[in-house]
């Protein structure tokens, strides 16, 4: 499914994401497609002027709202702004720990979010400690006096808390469900503020969210359901198959190996030498590839932490479920992308290596589910995902 950049998958495929969250007031599409036709396939620095320019004038109209007193308006603004900094961000990976632009545009996401009055008013900030430093989280009490089920949500190769909103929280407001969306490691303002980069043993940052939920009003401890969103499809299995608190799992969608969503060399498996050198030269010349393959390594330096090609092949080689998946033994929802760019052919894999009540639902092009994560199909996902966890938790 190509969103203006016919030419660019990359391109096309963030501005259907940004797109999508219009369902849940996180964008107007007149507003996404007028940028969009502004900005230069491939060129990264059009992309970023352009989602920049429209973000910056949706925040002063947010603020000029929230002044005069009309805080509905301010609401709705602030809310596509927070999505509008987060994608005007998205590609500048090149030095993105020197690159002024990514710490400030990201802040600003995080401000405008945070001055939405719907968020303010139902959302609480909080703290999750782990390991010295707290991790950014946002949580949402919809049950009332008695303990209802929760939902624990966080994303994955390249989300953020703020994302998760749109991603799941409000959908999770609108069934009835609490909600606790959190971002641990490689991911958000723990990458970008606490320098904390992706780690495979996820049940070391789950574990601890678990305990913290436990402390929230209206946890229901027999309750709790983890989702993981794109990367967090092996995120979320791997934390499953150690922490036993957990009533339920979901794959949104599912991945088995991170060692095989990383760019392919020409070199045979078996020649490791060879395939770290040429891994080197592709991370080197990568500013000459296409934007897709250019954003993935630039991205995966930076989140994994690592330099060089031997460093990225032995980091994601650790984030491989075949070990582990057998101790899973919550009921476990694996979601499926007919035409995933990222993890082609992994859900089915996963679903076939569980071991515990398993359920697979596969989302096809027909349905307009068929790309990464069900972008620009989310009432779908959501309808069939919560559905599923009401039959299964409740």
């Amino acid at each position: 499914m190509h969103v203006v950049f016919e030419t660019d998958e990359s391109f096309s495929f963030e501005t259907l994401r940004a797109l999508g969250y219009a369902v849940y007031g996180g964008a107007d599409v007149g507003e996404i497609l007028t940028a969009a036709q502004r900005i230069t396939p491939g060129d990264g620095e059009s992309w970023y002027r352009e989602w920049r320019a429209l973000a910056d004038r949706v925040a002063d109209t947010a603020d000029a709202c929230a002044a005069a007193g009309h805080p509905v308006s301010a609401n709705s603004a602030y809310l596509r702004a927070s999505n509008y900094y987060r994608t005007a961000e998205f590609f500048l990976r090149d030095d993105p720990t020197h690159d002024p632009r990514v710490a400030d545009t990201s802040a600003r996401a995080i401000e405008t979010f945070r001055s939405a009055p719907d968020v303010q008013t139902q959302w609480a900030r909080v703290r999750i400690p782990y390991e010295g430093v707290d991790l950014d989280g946002y949580y949402l009490h919809v049950s009332g006096h008695e303990p209802g089920p929760t939902l624990l949500a966080h994303g994955g190769f390249d989300s953020t808390v703020e994302e998760m909103f749109f991603a799941v929280g409000e959908a999770a407001r609108r069934y009835g469900w609490n909600c606790l969306i959190f971002e641990g490691p490689g991911q958000g303002s723990a990458l970008r503020h606490h320098g904390l980069t992706f780690r495979y043993d996820w049940e070391a940052v789950v574990s601890p969210v678990v305990d913290f939920a436990l402390t929230l009003p209206g946890v229901d401890p027999d309750r709790l359901a983890l989702l993981g969103m794109s990367m967090g499809g092996y995120l979320a299995p791997r934390a499953a198959a150690f922490e036993h608190r957990l009533a339920a799992c979901i794959a949104f969608d599912g991945v088995m190996s991170m060692a095989d969503a990383m760019p392919k060399t020409a070199a045979p498996e078996s020649d490791p030498v060879q395939r770290e050198a040429e891994m080197d030269t592709m991370i080197a010349h990568r500013a000459q590839a296409p934007t897709s393959l250019r954003w993935v390594l630039s991205n995966a330096l930076w989140v994994f932490g690592v330099t060089t090609g031997r460093e990225l092949l032995a980091e994601a080689a650790k984030y491989d479920l075949a070990e582990v998946v057998g101790r899973i033994s919550c009921p476990t929802l694996v979601c499926e992308a007919e035409n995933d760019q990222f993890f082609q052919g992994q859900p089915a894999r996963l679903y076939e290596a569980l071991d515990c009540p398993k359920t697979f639902l596969a989302f096809t092009s027909a349905e307009g589910a068929g790309e990464h994560c069900h972008e620009g199909a989310l009432t779908l996902f959501h309808q069939r995902m919560f559905d599923w966890l009401d039959d299964t938790v409740r």
